[in-house]
C-alpha cells in the first residue's frame, strides 16, 4: 500500500468532511441569543464520531511505520528532485512569513486596545503574540531551508536549528491560543482549534527529533496527519487573517513532510554486511563499483 498517498489523502478528505460538519454545527448547535451549545444536536455528535473515526483510521494506517533511518533526518526526509514537495514547502514558507507579518502589523492596534482596558503594562500581555510573530517569520526561512536541504540532498539536517524553530512556533501558538481562550467556558467553541494546535506541536516536535537522533517514524507521521485533519476542521471557525495563514502553513508543511517520510519508510533497506550491519549508500555504491568489470 502506498501510504505516502493514502494517508495524506485520508487526512485531507476526512478533514474536508469535518469542515462541513463543523459549519453545520456552528449554524445549528448553538443558541442564537446566548451562544451556548444545544445538547444532543446531530451535527455535534456527527463531528465527534467523524473525528474519532479519522484519528483511529490514521493510527491504524500508520501502524507498522517504524522504519529506522541510520542517516537520520536527511535520509528520512530525502526528497531529491521532487518538485511537488519543494513547491509545498515554499508555499508553507511564504504563508509563515505572511502570518508573522500580519501579527506584527496587528500589534499597535492590540496595544492601544489593551492600554484602554488595563491599568498596568499592556505589553506584557502582548509579549506572547509578539514572540509568535517573530517565530513565524523565522519559521518561514526555516521551512525554506529544510525544503531546499531535502530537495537538493545537501545533508545539513543533523542538529539543524531549522528543525526546531517550527516546533517553537507551534509551542508559542499554543500559549497564545490558551491566552485567548482561557476565559471562555464553552469548550465546544474552540476544542477543534485546540486539537489542531496540540497536534501541530507534537508533529513538529517528533519531526525535529530525526535531526537529533530521536527518530519516531510512527509518531511523526501520526501527529502530522492528525494536525492536517484538525486544521481543516477548525478552518470552519472564524480566525484572524494571521492565524488563517498559520494554519495553512502548518498544513502544507505536514502534508509535504509526512508524504516524503512515509515514502522513504517503505523503501527497501540496503544490503547487510556480516554481523547484520546495514550498508550505507556510499558503501553500496563502492561494492557495486568493485563488482563491475573494468571496461577497455
Amino acid at each position: 500500500m502506498r501510504k505516502e498517498l493514502v494517508l495524506p489523502v485520508t487526512a485531507a478528505v476526512s478533514g474536508a468532511a469535518g469542515f462541513f460538519l463543523r459549519r453545520w454545527e456552528l449554524a445549528s448547535a448553538f443558541e442564537a441569543d446566548t451562544g451556548l451549545p444545544i445538547p444532543g444536536m446531530p451535527a455535534t455528535w456527527a463531528l465527534i464520531a467523524l473525528s474519532a473515526a479519522a484519528v483511529l483510521a490514521l493510527a491504524l494506517l500508520c501502524r507498522g511505520s517504524h522504519r529506522v533511518f541510520p542517516g537520520g533526518y536527511d535520509e528520512a526526509f530525502s526528497a531529491r528532485g521532487r518538485t511537488l514537495y519543494m513547491a509545498g514547502m515554499v508555499a508553507a514558507a511564504f504563508l509563515m512569513v505572511i502570518a508573522g507579518a500580519l501579527f506584527l502589523m496587528e500589534l499597535p492596534q492590540l496595544y492601544a486596545e489593551a492600554k484602554l482596558q488595563t491599568k498596568g503594562t499592556p505589553m506584557l500581555g502582548l509579549l506572547p503574540r509578539a514572540l509568535l510573530a517573530v517565530l513565524a517569520l523565522c519559521s518561514g526561512w526555516s521551512l525554506f531551508q529544510l525544503g531546499k536541504n531535502n530537495y537538493r540532498g545537501e545533508g545539513q539536517g543533523k542538529y539543524s536549528s531549522s528543525l526546531l524553530i517550527p516546533a517553537y512556533t507551534a509551542c508559542m501558538w499554543l500559549i497564545v491560543a490558551y491566552q485567548a481562550r482561557s476565559g471562555d467556558p464553552i469548550i465546544l467553541d474552540y476544542v477543534y482549534q485546540l486539537f489542531a494546535v496540540i497536534a501541530a506541536v507534537l508533529g513538529s516536535y517528533f519531526m525535529a527529533g530525526f535531526g537529533f537522533e530521536r527518530a519516531k517514524t510512527f509518531r511523526s507521521a501520526f501527529f502530522s496527519l492528525c494536525a492536517m485533519y484538525f486544521i481543516l476542521v477548525t478552518l470552519a471557525d472564524t480566525h484572524e487573517p494571521g492565524f488563517l495563514a498559520l494554519y495553512l502553513a502548518f498544513f502544507l508543511y505536514f502534508a509535504a513532510s509526512s508524504a516524503v517520510l512515509l515514502y522513504n519508510a517503505r523503501q527497501p533497506r540496503g544490503p547487510r554486511m556480516p554481523g547484520k550491519r546495514l550498508l550505507k549508500d556510499t558503501e553500496t555504491e563502492d561494492l557495486n563499483r568493485e563488482g563491475t568489470p573494468d571496461e577497455g
